[in-house]
């Protein structure tokens, strides 16, 4: 009888350590957690990503660093995620570019909801149509006048392909019947920066990036996006309020991490993601830049994925928009 005991204890301490894994209570997180970010430091995705890895890191009780990993249109960022071990130390953080990729590449290497496991939407916002100071137009139709009257004259930036920036500049040139050429960057803050320095014309930005910088007199905001006005700057008005119809558009970033993540860890990340979602001082930054704090679960974030898949299929569809694989 002693050595049957004596067994099944030895068998219990043997299957504990994966037991304890698997449940989600061996201690994780132990150590710092990577957070790949697939788009250069000083851009939109990493401005939120940096304010949310502070607030995740202290509700977990562990440091969050940031890994920039950008490239190939977010895929060299996003694959390193993707192929990395699901124990809860390598996370995703990408704007809606992650689900636009697979719907408008040719073989895009892979799918949003099926090889990653989702955990929340962080922030959504609306996007700034901003230009060169010097560009002499006040609103998005007098752009638009000016493409057509000038037409080598004019060129629309973008962080990258597959972003949303790139998607709404496509819609800007269906909707106001033009065809700006678009010119992509490896990420919005290079883009910017040769927007500021007149190599390019025009782009659709996150407010996050681009209203200080309008704000400084660096850029001039023609419009944005969205179905009202920017509380962070109420004086740049919407694109339906200047004559533009149909340019309705947003932008939003999520947490994901590697496929196969286990649920316990899945459910402990979500949580840590929605009361960082609930924190004032979060919820405030996010606002100050043009961002709405979100902080879905992991069903509802699942169910928008789907949602923004059949979206962007569409839009690119009607586009006529096809990247080849990077």
């Amino acid at each position: 009888m002693l050595a049957v005991a004596a067994g099944t204890a030895l068998l219990a301490a043997l299957a504990s350590p994966a037991l304890a894994q698997a449940n989600g209570d061996d201690g994780w997180p132990n150590r710092p957690i990577r957070m790949v970010v697939p788009y250069p430091a000083g851009g939109s995705a990493d401005a939120v990503a940096r304010r949310f890895a502070i607030k995740l890191g202290e509700s977990l009780g562990q440091t969050v660093v940031i890994d920039n990993r950008p490239g190939a249109s977010g895929n060299i960022g996003t694959l390193d995620v993707m192929r990395a071990r699901p124990d809860g130390y390598t996370l995703l953080l990408n704007p809606s570019a992650h689900v636009i990729n697979p719907e408008i590449s040719d073989k895009s290497p892979y799918r949003a909801l099926e090889d990653f496991t989702p955990i929340s939407q962080v922030a959504k916002g609306p996007l700034v149509l901003i230009v060169t100071p010097s560009l002499p137009v006040r609103t998005p139709i007098e752009l638009a006048q000016l493409a057509k009257a000038r037409p080598d004259s004019i060129t629309f930036a973008t962080s990258v392909i597959g972003s949303a920036s790139h998607i709404a500049e496509e819609l800007f040139n269906r909707v106001a019947n033009v065809n700006i050429l678009i010119v992509p960057y490896k990420g919005n803050a290079p883009a910017i920066t040769d927007l500021m320095g007149g190599q390019v014309t025009a782009m659709f930005d996150p407010a996050v990036t681009s209203v200080p910088l309008v704000k400084s007199g660096k850029l001039k905001a023609l419009a944005v996006t969205g179905r009202t006005r920017l509380a962070s700057a109420p004086e740049i008005p919407t694109t339906e309020e200047t004559g533009l119809k149909g340019l309705e558009f947003y932008t939003w970033y999520g947490l994901w991490a590697p496929k196969g993540l286990p649920e316990a860890l899945a459910a402990r990340l979500e949580k840590a993601a929605r009361q960082v979602a609930g924190d004032a001082a979060f919820r405030q930054a996010m606002r100050d830049n043009g961002l709405e704090p979100v902080g879905s679960g992991r069903k509802a974030f699942a169910d928008l994925i789907r949602q923004e898949s059949a979206l962007y299929r569409s839009i690119a569809r009607q586009s006529n928009i096809r990247a080849s694989a990077n």
